[in-house]
């Protein structure tokens, strides 16, 4: 572990500086009022504004983040008046884990997206921030609380080991981290066995180009989400089975991150912007693959777009905060490389053909592709985005239409000096539940079976039509127009030339 904060530099810094600086505002979500029955909940809209029915359990991960804030590791920031003392922060952590054993159902499992879920993400995902800050913390962590993490810790990983979450590769190898750390936790044995059963059900549904599934298709931030847990699994476990395949998904990932070091949203069913600190620092200790990559990354700053996909808002700050913190925690064993990133990546055109993204490297030219995303173009001049076309969009009275939306398979061709493909014009659909679609899934979810047999049904249409309905304000597929975009991409010399062609019904 390294010294502290002052310590971490680039993009490490500014994570754990941000989360440092956010501290008050994950504070202000929790109810803080011993007295209430809602003490430690930081679902702000169901304690405080009564605008929820219930409390979304992911919310909770604040707690983990505030206990690692109260760490030594921090002491620099709280000496200079950016964050309460020590006691302030474990009190709110100690609250928060009170909370979340509240929250949990008898048979282990928690809500997030509506009551009843019994949902396998709010289990898996509130187990991992607790179980890391529990290891991080070590005897800071006051016996009692550590006597009641392990009473949740335990109903969470029976029920966890009895189930599989497909859908999505993320989730299932996101258990694997959590029955892991439930193993470190309890001392069982069972669920470390449970934990390599889910890994290597991941591992097994890698497609020959690296990536994993997820709803049906490729996304190129839930790529990085996979990639962090499978190798926190590594880190509690020891266990470096699953290192040839996080290469192979790194290499997958290496061409189509921007010189920047973000990434294109539109390569990917889901719309992820996220690019991993916390796994690729942990696979460089292993592989030399992402070693420049993680020299860039302590090198400089990405700035608000590095921080936008996971600490942007409330909800996401919530979630999401304790990674950077444990990211910087575990920086000083990071290895690194003096090559520069683009020097990593390949140069000249690679494509990807299942995934439908594409993008071509020379010295300074870094072109992004992605016909899976209806056409969408960036380009880049040495580190800076200098071009961006994310395709068409046509109003007809108060009807849009548009071609953007993740359909990998839309008809893409290799030409002469690049790639092509064909876009329909599809009418935009927004997915929102209407009163009664919501009546029947409360309904519903009053039994755990109901609740499993709903969420069954709800998996099977977000498979049908790839889209992860209840994450997102995407659009969705909606009828075709008749209209159509032909958009070729070709590197003519010197020239990047995009070439557009639209036909209208006959």
């Amino acid at each position: 572990m390294s010294p502290g904060l002052d310590n971490l530099t680039g993009d490490h810094r500014e994570q754990a500086e941000f989360v440092v600086n956010s501290a008050w505002r994950l504070q202000s979500l929790q109810d803080d009022n011993a007295l209430s029955p809602t003490h430690g909940c930081f679902h702000y809209s169901y304690w405080r504004d009564k605008t929820s029915e219930f409390p979304d359990a992911r919310f909770q991960e604040a707690g983990a983040a505030l206990g690692l804030l109260s760490l030594p590791f921090f002491d620099s920031a709280r000496q200079a008046g950016r964050l309460p003392p020590s006691d302030e922060l474990y009190r709110a952590f100690s609250a928060g884990l009170g909370n979340l054993a509240r929250q949990q159902y008898p048979e282990g499992c928690f809500d997030e997206w509506y009551k009843g879920e019994r949902g396998f993400a709010a289990t898996e995902f509130t187990l991992i921030a607790y179980g890391l800050a529990a290891r991080t913390m070590g005897d800071a962590l006051a016996p009692a609380d550590r006597t009641l993490l392990r009473s949740v810790a335990e109903k969470a990983g029976r029920w966890l080991a009895k189930r599989d979450d497909r859908v999505k590769s993320n989730h299932e190898a996101a258990a694997a981290a959590a029955l892991a750390l439930i193993w470190e936790l309890t001392g069982d044995d069972s669920f470390k066995t449970a934990a390599r059963r889910k890994l290597d059900d991941t591992l097994a549904r890698q497609n020959a180009e690296g990536w994993f599934p997820e709803i049906g298709g490729m996304d190129l931030g839930y790529c990085s989400v996979l990639l962090d847990y499978v190798m926190v699994h590594a880190l509690v476990t020891k266990d470096s089975a699953a290192m040839p395949s996080m290469e192979r998904l790194f290499q997958f990932m290496l061409p189509l991150i921007h010189p920047d070091g973000t990434i294109s949203p539109e390569m990917g069913l889901c719309l992820n912007p996220y690019v991993s600190r916390l796994g690729i620092g942990l696979l460089s200790e292993h592989s030399e693959a992402p070693r420049a990559l993680v020299s860039a990354i302590q090198l400089a700053a990405v700035g608000t777009e590095g921080l936008r996909p996971y600490l942007a808002d409330d909800l996401r700050l919530a979630r999401w905060s304790y990674l950077p913190l444990m990211t910087g925690l575990l920086a000083s064993g990071f290895r690194a490389s003096e090559a520069p990133l683009t020097s990593t990546f390949k140069q000249g055109w690679t494509s990807y053909r299942s995934a439908a993204v594409c993008a071509f490297h020379d010295a300074n030219r870094h072109v992004y592709f992605s016909p899976a995303g209806g056409g969408g173009v960036r380009v880049y001049t040495g580190q800076r985005l200098v071009y961006e076309d994310l395709g068409f969009r046509m109003q007809a009275g108060e009807q849009h239409f548009g071609t953007t939306g993740y359909d990998p398979d839309r008809q893409v061709s290799q030409i002469a000096n690049g790639f092509s493909v064909s876009a329909g014009f599809g009418a935009a659909e927004f997915f929102f539940p209407s009163f009664l679609s919501r009546l029947l899934l409360r309904l519903g979810c009053t039994t755990a079976l109901g609740a499993r047999l709903l969420r069954a049904m709800i998996d099977s249409v977000r498979l049908k039509r790839r889209t992860a309905a209840n994450q997102s304000a995407a659009p969705v597929s909606g009828a075709t127009t008749g209209y159509n975009l032909e958009r070729k991409v070709e590197i003519l010399g010197l020239r990047i030339c995009i070439t557009d062609r639209i036909a209208g019904p006959d």
